[in-house]
């Protein structure tokens, strides 16, 4: 495939030429040698030895570095945008899509409950019952999304397919059975069109794999389609989230029971083996919710990066222009600075004032930070679930019988875990105060910062 190969491809410049790297390698061969004869006529042995170890490794590296190949860095639509989700949504809401079969009908009622609260998202439900990539005559789902695209617009697409998918691929006169080389060719080449028609509207796109599924034969086939998933999401820049040891036991088998979302061991899987129940739904949910959030977040830390200058400045930085309609907490933070500027006599803007601060053994003179410009900036820190949610952790003990008992302990249900993690104010926080106030942070003791010579 072009794509795989574009993100191995190297170039013959990065090689160096053989009769070189042969002839560099002999240099080095007799400065060891002539440091070896030294070492060995005024040092001891051991150091002699010490210094023949260190140029062998210093050798292995300088190969090592010559033949590693360069990477290639796969370049967003948009370069200045570090977030893998827009930082910058219309009319500042997150419009999530759930796209797929049956599987991902029951997905969207889980993620619509994780994520009820969040009044800044909306959970659309996209999916169609009885569908897929193979039966394109019943229902073309690259012809549908088209046209969805035309007049919808998404920021997430959460993509989960393969329920119905296990059948044969009508090639011409031809079919092409699950799993064959042939159908892996004609099933991938509909999935990475599907992919790259959602990454060509700059929607971020998050493909759930199948789970276990109770007949070995199925679950032969949802290995073959994760397969499939996981490589076209590679090389397409979505995001694959595996879920197949969410459902399995110890063995790594097949099993209708599991700890759910409470940690409690409750039925997961319908009677079909292959769909779930509503706590099941609820846990493979989980899985998505999880990697959205950290995504969020770290679109939201992007959002909030004070911004300074005009519209057209703004847009050369974030990609994206500012639509000055109603104040925001940048526009606040931006007001705020310029309140602290009191104006010249004759009316015109003066100079800002500026503080001198000692940073270690150097003198750093920056505009002075407001009590105003500071509680502008503490109101754009990231609040809510994304911010202090802590991952659950799984507890397992074994009882009599050949019994294990499972228990998830989490933010959700035990309030301890949010307890013993405190936010700190904003003034308190290291980065606060190492990067804005450019305070030098003590070293604690014995740290390879700490340069205090032992007392004694």
């Amino acid at each position: 495939m072009k794509g795989g190969l574009a993100l191995g491809a190297q170039t013959t410049d990065s090689v160096p030429p053989r009769d070189e790297l042969g002839e560099g390698l002999h240099k080095v061969q007799k400065i060891m040698s002539r440091t070896a004869s030294c070492l060995h006529r005024r040092l001891p042995a051991l150091c002699s030895r010490l210094a023949m170890a260190t140029l062998a490794a210093l050798i292995c590296s300088l190969v090592l570095t010559a033949f590693e190949p360069t990477p290639v860095m796969a370049q967003s639509p948009n370069e200045f945008q570090r977030s893998y989700i827009n930082p910058f949504p219309g009319g500042d809401r997150y419009r999530v899509v759930v796209l797929g079969d049956s599987l991902g009908d029951g997905l969207w009622s889980g993620l619509y409950r994780a994520f009820e609260e969040d009044t800044n998202l909306e959970i659309v439900k996209r999916s169609k019952v009885s569908t897929g990539f193979v039966r394109t005559d019943y229902y073309d789902w690259n012809g549908a999304l088209a046209d969805m695209l035309k007049t919808e617009t998404y920021q997430v697409a959460v993509v989960m397919f393969g329920a119905n998918d296990n059948q044969a691929i009508r090639n011409g006169k031809d079919w092409l059975k699950t799993g064959t080389d042939g159908w892996r060719e004609a099933y991938g080449a509909r999935v990475e069109t599907f992919i790259k028609k959602l990454r060509a509207a700059g929607v971020a796109v998050y493909w759930v794999g199948l789970p276990v599924m109770r007949s070995p034969d199925q679950s032969t086939d949802a290995e073959v389609m994760n397969e499939v998933f996981r490589e076209k999401a590679f090389i397409n820049g979505a995001k694959f989230i595996d879920t197949w040891s969410g459902f399995t036991d110890e063995a790594g088998r097949y099993s209708a029971y599991g700890p759910d979302m409470t940690g409690q061991v409750k039925r997961l899987r319908a009677d079909d083996g292959v769909h779930f129940t509503m706590r099941g739904y609820l846990k493979l949910a989980h899985f998505v919710e999880k990697e959205i959030r950290r995504d969020l977040s770290l679109a939201k830390l992007e959002r909030n990066i004070p911004l300074a200058g005009t519209e057209e400045e703004q847009a050369k930085v974030t990609g994206h222009m500012v639509a000055p309609a109603k104040p925001t907490a940048d526009a606040t933070l931006a007001a705020s600075q310029a309140s602290a500027t009191p104006p010249a006599p004759n009316g015109e803007p003066s100079a800002p004032q500026m503080q001198q601060s000692q940073v270690g053994e150097v003198n750093v003179v920056r505009p002075l930070i407001s009590d105003t410009t500071l509680q502008a900036a503490q109101s754009m820190t990231p609040q809510g679930a994304a911010a202090s949610l802590a991952d659950s952790e799984m507890i397992a003990s074994d009882l009599s019988g050949g019994l294990t008992a499972l228990a998830s302990i989490s933010a959700v249900n035990d309030l301890s875990v949010t307890s013993s993690k405190p936010r700190l104010p904003l003034t308190q926080r290291p980065y606060y105060k190492v990067l804005i106030k450019g305070e030098q942070l003590q070293p604690k003791a014995g740290r390879a910062d700490d340069f205090n010579w032992p007392h004694g």
